[in-house]
């Protein structure tokens, strides 16, 4: 009786770190591959091209503890199509991610609102998705696909 109630225990306790393991942000995501079916989806009417490691912290404005990890991809600048996706580092960095990316995206809209005002559209219609660690913002000519490919990989 004393080894079930160990066993018992036991696998409770080990139930128990599994619950609470992790980064707290639930399923992961492969930000790589999510990035490849994107860009490869057809939603985008520019030519999407992956930015420099470091680009991303610059352009967002993030932090040096903001995020893990970082995927970027950009047009050619003719266009406010956008891939962004990142991992939160914990703490206040998916708060942080948020911010940086409504922020760039007002950036963008005065940016674009007398350069290519019909890009406006794209940005009004920009998928941000949070998911546990995770914050993906898509900027393209369809949201609806985007979303549809952002919430499949984030499990909403």
């Amino acid at each position: 009786m004393k080894r079930i109630i160990a066993l018992t225990l036991t696998l409770l306790l080990l139930v128990s770190l599994c619950a609470c393991g992790g980064k707290g942000g639930g399923k992961e995501i492969d930000l790589e591959a999510l990035a490849q079916e994107l860009t490869d989806s057809g939603i985008f009417t520019d030519v999407m091209s992956r930015a420099a490691d470091d680009l991303p912290a610059r352009i967002y404005g993030l932090g040096e503890g903001d995020a893990v990890k970082t995927v970027l991809y950009t047009g050619t600048g003719a266009t406010a199509e956008e891939i962004f996706l990142a991992q939160a580092s914990g703490g206040d960095g998916v708060k942080a991610l948020q911010d940086a990316c409504e922020t760039r995206l007002e950036k963008q809209k005065l940016s674009f609102e007398n350069y290519v005002p019909g890009e406006l559209v794209k940005l009004d219609d920009a998928v941000l998705v949070t998911a546990g660690d995770y914050v993906l913002l898509v900027v393209s000519a369809d949201a609806g696909t985007a979303r549809d490919v952002v919430e499949r990989y984030a499990g909403s």
